[in-house]
């Protein structure tokens, strides 16, 4: 276990702290990592459906304060289609992510190592001529 050590030159007395070893990121470190990587984490999933709940809330607000003005009411609308297609294209990301036939394949770039003789399907052709 790894310990940081709290102690005062001047006191000499000191406990150990222990350190976590694997620590999981935050929410923000979550998002920052989700830069690097394919597809959506949790993260910005999470982030997307506060942004767009809190777009909703404050359009609300103020489609009760404008008197339930045409204009706001329309982007009430759009927001709320916008948000229903935001989350229809994330579900259908992670079925395409998550597909066994959309793994990238197996390159095996010396056959003759592998024991298996491949054959070109363009000379499979030509033998069935």
């Amino acid at each position: 276990m790894v310990t940081k050590d709290h102690s005062d030159s001047s006191s000499g007395e000191g406990s150990p702290v222990p350190l976590p070893q694997n620590e999981q990121p935050g929410f923000i470190g979550m998002l920052v990592k989700s830069v690097f990587e394919p597809g959506a984490n949790a993260a910005v999933v999470m982030a997307m459906n506060l942004s767009f709940f809190f777009l909703l809330l404050t359009l609300f607000g103020l489609s009760v304060l404008t008197q339930w003005n045409k204009h706001v009411l329309a982007l009430l609308g759009v927001t709320a289609l916008l948000w229903g297609a935001m989350i229809w294209f994330v579900l259908e990301l992670t079925k395409v992510q998550t597909r066994p036939d959309n793994m990238p394949p197996t390159l095996d770039l010396d056959p003759a190592l592998s024991g298996t003789d491949q054959v070109d399907p363009v000379e499979e052709k030509k033998k069935d001529r």
